[in-house]
């Protein structure tokens, strides 16, 4: 990708550090029989999250031994801090608990936020789909263009400060001058969703494409906002002659943070459970996530709610966890500054 090296170095990393796991111990196989796992989301319901949850748990079951129920249950708070420190400090040891929430959540320790967890000892367990974030302008703003964001104030829309909503505008205004004013506090996605249609908020930038397909559908197709950059490590096919964020970039530092910050779209929709959770446990997980995936009753389903599929398998993200977090030290304080905001 000539539009950012250090963002095609650090794909092809995540790639060549992936490897297929060893087959489950046997006795792991019936640790689920007549158990429920639940998936805990880190928002309230009718977001992205929430949809892709409840998408993989009308299937999971089948491709895990002992056939267990599968449930969903909201954890919102502090832009997903609740869940995932929940998973880490409080959550069975034993795969019965698996969380989901903003990607960006697992780079809070490495920006020095005031964090209860590592997540290079967390139990990835695979990735829905990678992601590439947006920043939208409902059709009603005076805004028009990325450009334009330069020269006026454009209110966005946040949940709170580790949510892309609020990451991505910050980053922009530090690095390039743009005038995003983040509004954080809502609640849920469509919570904010109707601040935009209310003339409330001017967009959002960083709402994943794929929720603007499952949950946005009619913004898209009826033409209800305008798309003015995407922020992602490559391009993305649909969204071609929309100005892309490494365009941006003027100086190799800056081609580094946005990377940095442009590395958690390609974990996407992320899950995860307690660390210690037994090896076998963990494998038997990640196969059972890989086979539901390539299930094509799944993907029929994934279909007719309008999200793809585009997934990481449990050691791919685990890979590209570590790599961001072997990212220079003066890099990370520069980024972290920038998200931050004023």
């Amino acid at each position: 990708m000539a539009d950012g090296g250090a963002a095609l170095a650090i794909a092809a990393a995540i790639a060549s550090a992936a490897s297929a796991a060893p087959a489950g111990a046997a006795g792991a196989e019936d640790s689920f029989q007549g158990k429920q796992i639940t998936i805990h989301v880190g928002s309230g319901p009718g977001g992205a999250y929430d949809t892709f949850a409840r998408l993989l748990a009308r299937h999971f079951a089948r491709h895990i031994p002992g056939n267990p129920a599968v449930v969903v249950t909201n954890v919102p708070g502090a832009s997903g801090r609740r869940m995932i420190n929940s998973i880490y400090n409080v959550a069975p040891k034993d795969g019965t608990a698996i969380g989901t929430g903003l990607s960006t959540l697992a780079f809070d320790p490495l920006m020095g936020e005031a964090s209860q967890f590592d997540a290079q000892k967390l139990a990835w367990i695979g990735s829905s789909n990678k992601e590439t974030a947006a920043c939208i302008i409902w059709n009603g703003s005076p805004i028009k263009s990325i450009e334009d964001v330069k020269r006026r104030t454009t209110a966005v829309g946040s949940s709170g400060p580790s949510s892309t909503d609020s990451i991505y505008p910050n980053v922009l205004n530090a690095l390039f001058g743009m005038q995003f004013k983040v509004v954080q506090g809502y609640a849920s996605a469509p919570e904010m969703s109707l601040a935009i249609e209310r003339g409330e908020l001017d967009g959002r930038c960083g709402l994943t494409w794929s929720s603007l397909q499952s949950v946005n559908a009619d913004w898209v197709s009826g033409k209800k906002i305008r798309i003015i950059l995407q922020f992602a490590l490559e391009k993305h096919p649909d969204l071609a002659g929309v100005p892309f964020v490494f365009d941006l970039a003027q100086s190799e530092e800056e081609r580094q943070i946005l990377t940095l910050w442009a590395a958690p779209n390609q974990m996407g929709r992320p899950y995860f459970t307690a660390p210690g959770t037994p090896p076998a446990t963990v494998d038997l997980l990640r196969r059972a996530f890989d086979a539901t995936i390539r299930d094509p009753a799944y993907v029929a389903d994934a279909a007719k709610v309008g999200v793809g599929a585009d997934p990481m398998t449990g050691e791919e993200v685990e890979a590209l966890v570590k790599k961001v977090y072997a990212t220079p030290q003066a890099i990370v304080e520069k980024a972290g500054v920038a998200a931050k905001g004023k």
